[in-house]
């Protein structure tokens, strides 16, 4: 009877009630599962990039798209701090003399190799690793041809996008790789010119010496200088390594020798050695596409001429970056 009063008094149990906690309990263990997993999975992630470098940002994949990643544009002269390292744009006029260095390496280009062993050409390479792992002979090719090889990092990243442990991965991950095939490089470009004091630490503490900008650049065989006067003693020129560079490299080179300049080698110059100087004494030909071909596309001969010279000098007016 008391039971009946009871239930008569307070009624049954609302099922929709019971229900609703049923469903929230269950959405709060869904809850605390995903936040597990999801904790775990970061620190994870954190934990690894300590042996491996960050993928490049979003927008900052232009190189790895195979186009022309660093351009006049992106210069700062006014910046120079990078830490405890030398941030070089170009070089004191010591001697009638200019650099020429070409980035990222996604097309390597045998014509510029001939062109190399033809004339004597000191070629300095900014190379990614991702790149340089894609053509080992090709790169061993050069620098038997008597190119550099320095850092470009590892895939390309804004290195001032970065945490400082990645900074350090993407530069000093393509030193240990390039040492398998010469000498391990000391000079740095940074990816997009984009550089800070903390990326300048990493670099010091990874061996590196210098990074190296650039003041003038060849771009769709158009030169260009940061001042807007001209070719000059001491300019470091920027190419690419695109489709088409051995006709952009006859072209520069066709420009240094009108203004009575020559090549020599950057690394040489850096370091305070004697300079091994290329003198152009005549235009080379640039090669002219053949005719369009049933297919739509052409290509490119190089003509080679009887009376073309070169001569390569060895000086002991050698100077110092101060």
């Amino acid at each position: 009877m008391e039971g009946e009063a009871a239930l008569m008094m307070y009624g049954k149990p609302s099922p929709r009630k019971s229900d609703f906690g049923k469903i929230l309990g269950f959405f709060i263990l869904v809850l605390v599962i995903s936040t597990t997993v999801f904790l775990k999975i970061y620190f994870y992630n954190a934990s690894n990039s300590l042996n491996k470098p960050n993928k490049p940002l979003s927008s900052a994949n232009a190189a790895l798209n195979n186009n022309r990643s660093e351009s006049l544009d992106q210069l700062n002269p006014t910046k120079t701090s990078a830490g405890p390292i030398k941030v070089v744009y170009e070089l004191p006029e010591k001697q009638p003399v200019v650099y020429i260095t070409i980035d990222d390496g996604w097309y390597p280009n045998e014509e510029v190799i001939k062109l190399m062993q033809q004339y004597h050409l000191p070629i300095t390479t900014f190379l990614i690793e991702q790149a340089a792992q894609k053509h080992p002979d090709f790169w061993n090719e050069f620098l038997k041809s008597g190119g550099h090889i320095e850092d470009h990092t590892f895939s390309h990243p804004y290195l001032t996008h970065l945490s400082v442990t990645d900074q350090k991965n993407q530069i000093s991950q393509p030193i240990d790789y390039l040492r398998q095939i010469g000498s391990p490089p000391d000079e740095l470009r940074p990816p997009y010119g984009d550089f800070n004091s903390e990326v300048g630490q990493e670099a010091h503490d990874s061996g590196i010496k210098y990074i190296v900008m650039w003041d003038a650049e060849m771009e769709n065989s158009k030169f260009t200088t940061r001042n807007a006067l001209g070719l000059k003693a001491g300019d470091i020129i920027l190419l690419h390594w695109v489709p088409g560079l051995d006709k952009e490299l006859i072209e520069l080179l066709n420009i240094i020798q009108n203004q009575n300049l020559g090549i020599a080698d950057l690394t040489q110059a850096l370091n305070g050695e004697p300079l091994t100087i290329c003198w152009l004494k005549k235009p080379i030909p640039v090669p002219k596409p053949k005719a369009t071909t049933s297919t739509g596309t052409s290509k490119i001969k190089t003509t080679k001429t009887s009376n073309t010279q070169e001569t390569s000098t060895t000086t002991t007016g050698a100077f110092t970056i101060p």
